[in-house]
């Protein structure tokens, strides 16, 4: 189990790295085939399909299994970026890039039944810190790769080809390197009833939507730093690609420290969540009222706001899985929701908001936002007895 558990991690990092090369590039190649309007529409349009196929995978995976889905999704996945690659059609390359995105969500859903089937349930935040901290270093050292590929390897298309070749990767390792795999009677609620699971167990919809929460903070900045630092604040992209990699550390730097405390030292997962919650807000505050172009200052201000999302991504991974089993595919599918659903949502609102206000402004908003995730915390349960009382043992 330990050896696959490791082969999962080594196939996690691959994924991501495939993922995030090419989610910095996304918006610009799809610009100059549709045009900078349409491109929204792109990202909408995936987040809608991304709910779809998520709310019915329970439904796959009693008929397929998980590793066939995910060799099936992988595959569907190097399809679309086929289309990326050798297309000149606006239509085969929208069609394409809404194939990429959404089963990236799914094989992502698939990569958490595996950490679950194979990790130790005695180590739940050594496992996912371990699981985070593979995820977080493709995307630490993505930015360097694509640049590096832009400038010297043929541009956008050459990211697409890279991201190609790493799933090609990724499947043989399925294949390979996971073996037989047994899976779980995975519990099948319809979606009235998983409604209502979710409504009278606080604790469980409070982690969610603390899950939404930081999820709808990635997709605020990931959408409307670059353009701020760009547009406003005058860093060229040489010195934003610095910035950015600096940003990206505390995911890699500490999510197995957060996972050791609270295995081996039991620090309460609230405390830490109030801790990460007070950073990213006053950090996310803070831009709202910096106007000089000092690096340094920015790359230690989009550390920090990291830094706080980098506890509570870890602490919400280890407080949910901690509550959840492997077969329980029907709240994990909800849990997985959050991220389309905050890139359908936070869009919007973004565009809303600057028709009134200055743009610096979306900033402090955004950390008063996140303030509210403590009202959500006093929710949580301090124990990890998820099943009382509630009729799915």
């Amino acid at each position: 189990m330990t050896t696959k558990l490791h082969r999962i991690y080594i196939l996690s990092f691959l994924f991501s790295l495939h993922l995030a090369i090419s989610a910095y590039v996304n918006s610009t190649f799809l610009s100059q085939v549709v045009g900078e309007h349409y491109v929204g529409l792109l990202y909408t349009a995936s987040a809608f399909i991304t709910l779809l196929l998520l709310s019915n995978t329970r439904v796959i995976l009693k008929q397929l299994g998980n590793k066939k889905l995910t060799i099936i999704t992988l595959l569907i996945n190097m399809l679309g970026l086929l289309g990326l690659i050798i297309s000149k059609d606006a239509i085969v390359i929208s069609l394409s890039f809404i194939l990429f995105i959404a089963t990236n969500y799914v094989v992502l859903y698939c990569l958490d039944i595996f950490i679950e089937h194979f990790g130790d349930p005695k180590s739940v935040g050594k496992t996912h810190g371990i699981y985070l901290t593979f995820i977080n270093i493709g995307w630490v050292i993505s930015p360097t790769i694509t640049a590096y590929l832009i400038a010297n390897k043929g541009g956008y298309i050459a990211v697409y080809v890279l991201a190609f070749l790493t799933v090609c990767l990724i499947v043989i390792g399925m294949l390979l390197g996971v073996g037989k795999f047994e899976d779980k009677t995975y519990k099948k609620k319809p979606f009235l009833e998983m409604y209502r699971f979710i409504k009278t167990n606080r604790h469980i919809r409070a982690i969610t939507i603390i899950n939404f929460l930081l999820q709808f903070f990635f997709s605020w900045m990931v959408v409307y730093t670059p353009i701020y630092l760009y547009e406003y604040i005058g860093l060229g992209w040489d010195k934003l690609g610095t910035i950015f990699t600096i940003m990206l550390l505390p995911f890699v730097l500490f999510g197995i420290p957060i996972g050791k405390l609270i295995d081996n030292y039991h620090v309460h997962k609230r405390k830490l969540l109030i801790f990460g919650t007070f950073i990213i807000s006053v950090a996310t505050m803070s831009i709202s009222f910096i106007s000089n172009n000092n690096i340094a200052l920015w790359a230690f201000v989009l550390f920090m706001t990291r830094f706080g999302a980098a506890i509570i991504e870890t602490v919400s991974e280890v407080y949910f899985f901690t509550h959840v089993k492997e077969e329980d595919a029907s709240i994990l599918s909800v849990f997985r929701d959050m991220p389309p659903l905050s890139f359908i949502i936070a869009p919007l609102l973004g565009t809303l908001f600057l028709s009134f206000f200055p743009f610096k402004y979306l900033f402090l908003t955004l950390g008063i936002l996140m303030l509210t995730s403590l009202y959500y915390i006093k929710l949580l349960k301090h124990t990890s007895e998820f099943y009382e009382n509630n009729g799915t043992n």
